[in-house]
């Protein structure tokens, strides 16, 4: 009997000893929705999280355009969010997630010229740059990080932008953007078979600046114009609807 009481006191002993570790859960932030809309942040009463879907035309709820690699200029004014970037905002890319048809070599590049184009319309009010440093992360996670990569997103979406405010002064803590591996993809290649990888990201990095989707008939040329399609590349350059827009939020 004694030898019984020492051998389950030996093994409570163990389970005691690496029970905690058993326990421990990962600290991961919880999924977020991959719907159109806006959202509590858990255990953060001051924030708020927005979650924008980019949709491949055709679809709802607005006209769809046709295929064109072309770009029309037009002056249709895109709305705001609500919300604006602080003066500094550093974003990390996920080169190893990007389809080998873009390369993930490219992907600074791209980055660079989508960002660029946001820059420059603000006269360069804020200071954003991209951090030398990578990450392997391929889903938005509240970790304080401003990811760019390709990863899973809900069936139906190009992208997935998920940008993080606090209130009650809408500052943008942080933004992921997740581009839909299940896409095909390409970079300055005008096919009716691919999204410009460019073209999209500049859409999406629109909704950093605090720019809002549009879906009537007199935006389907700006950048900020919720659908997209295969051999596009209209978004790459913004429009005076869409320049007029971002000067709005940083006046």
């Amino acid at each position: 009997m004694a030898r019984k009481f020492l051998g389950l006191l030996a093994l409570v002993s163990l389970f005691a000893w690496f029970s905690p570790v058993l326990a421990a859960k990962p600290n991961y932030a919880p999924e977020f929705p991959q719907n159109n809309g806006t959202y509590d942040v858990p255990g953060h009463p001051n924030l708020k999280v927005k979650v924008f879907v980019h949709k491949p035309n055709p679809g709802k709820p607005g006209p769809a355009p046709a295929p064109t690699c072309s770009d029309l200029h037009v002056n249709s004014v895109v709305g705001g969010t609500g919300w604006h970037l602080p003066s500094s905002f550093m974003y990390t890319l996920n080169p190893a997630s990007v389809p080998s048809s873009v390369k993930g070599s490219n992907l600074s590049s791209i980055a660079a010229l989508a960002s660029g184009a946001w820059k420059t319309a603000i006269s360069n009010k804020v200071n954003i740059n991209q951090n030398p440093q990578t990450t392997t992360i391929n889903r938005a996670v509240n970790d304080g990080k401003n990811i760019v990569a390709w990863g899973r997103t809900s069936g139906s979406a190009l992208a997935v932008t998920y940008t993080w405010y606090s209130l009650p002064d809408k500052t943008v803590t942080e933004s992921d953007i997740i581009m839909n591996s299940k896409f095909r993809w390409s970079w300055n290649v005008c096919s009716d078979s691919s999204y410009d990888a460019q073209n999209i990201l500049t859409h999406e990095m629109g909704h950093w600046m605090g720019l809002d989707d549009e879906y009537d008939s007199a935006h389907v040329d700006n950048t900020m114009y919720g659908y997209g399609s295969t051999g596009e590349f209209k978004k790459d350059t913004l429009e005076a609807g869409d320049i007029t827009g971002v000067n709005a939020v940083y006046q």
